[in-house]
Order: structure tokens, then sequence, then C-alpha cells
């Protein structure tokens, strides 16, 4: 159930960022709500399974939009697998850790991205990059990070529930 529930969620994302976001962009920028999914999921079931679905959404977003396919994959997967890793045990009804880390992983994202699509090719004008794209993406990721963990955290937490029950059933 949770795989197909997961499945879901990053395939609406899918749709909804490159649909409709479109339309509310800011500074000609739209949020990452796929690495504000992941870094939020990772932080809720941990760093293997924030890497799955950090791999897989990044995955879906370089076949569709890619220059090269597996930049976002990789860097979805890394940015799942560092997030999930400290927050085993954390209070999850905690905002403010959800926020640091989604910022600090926007950055840290943005910043590889440019370097793996841009620097490489010799687009060397970092400033502008960072003003432009990485500031505004970031402060966009940050606003809504915090109605996407919520969401995330209901979702999660019923599906626990959920789960607690089927294994309560079958050991009876």
């Amino acid at each position: 159930m949770r795989i197909a529930v997961i499945t879901t969620i990053v395939f609406l994302n899918f749709i909804f960022q490159s649909t409709l976001l479109s339309h509310f962009s800011l500074f000609y920028t739209i949020p990452n709500t796929a690495l504000i999914i992941v870094v939020t999921y990772a932080m809720l079931r941990g760093d293997v399974e924030g890497a799955i679905l950090g791999f897989c959404a990044g995955f879906l977003a370089d076949i569709f939009f890619g220059r090269v396919i597996g930049v976002s994959a990789l860097l979805l997967m890394f940015t799942g697998y560092f997030a999930g890793k400290p927050f085993r045990d954390f209070f999850k009804e905690n905002y403010i850790a959800p926020i640091i880390l989604v910022g600090i992983a926007s950055l840290a994202y943005e910043f590889m991205f440019y370097v793996l699509n841009f620097l490489l090719m010799g687009r060397t004008d970092f400033v502008r990059y960072l003003g432009q794209i990485i500031l505004p993406v970031t402060v966009y990721n940050l606003v809504i990070c915090v109605f996407i963990y919520r969401a995330i955290y209901g979702i999660n937490r019923a599906l626990e529930t959920r789960e607690e029950k089927k294994r309560g059933f079958m050991k009876k």
C-alpha cells in the first residue's frame, strides 16, 4: 500500500510541478516540490527509503526534462539519503528541522545542479545563477515546505497506523 501511495504522490507532484506550478512562478522560478517531498519523506522514513524515492522522482524528471539522464536522479538520490541519515529519532511534529533541512538541501541541490549542468559546459556565470535561480528557488522552497511536510507527515502517519493494525491482525 505504501508503495502505491508514494508512487501516486510522485506522479501527481510531477504533473503538478510541470503544469500548474509554472503559472505561479516567482522571479521566473518555481519551487522544486520533488526535492521537498524527498527531503520530508527521508526525514520521516529514513535514508534508504529517501534515496529510493529521490532516485525515482529524479529519474522521472530526467526522462522528461533533463538534458542528461541521471543528473537529477543522482542528486535527488543523494539528497534523500543524506536527509534521512541523521533524522531517525527526532520529534516528527517539529516543523523547524524540515525547514532547515529543506533550505540546506535546496542550496546544495541547486549548486550541484549548476556544477553538473552548466559549469562543466563552460558557463561560469555563477553569481548570476546564484541570484536568479539558487536563492529564489531556495526561498520559494522554504515558504511551501511547511505545507508539504504537513501533508506528507499526515499521509505517513495514516499509512503507519494502517500497517500497525495489519501487523496486529496478522499476529492473532
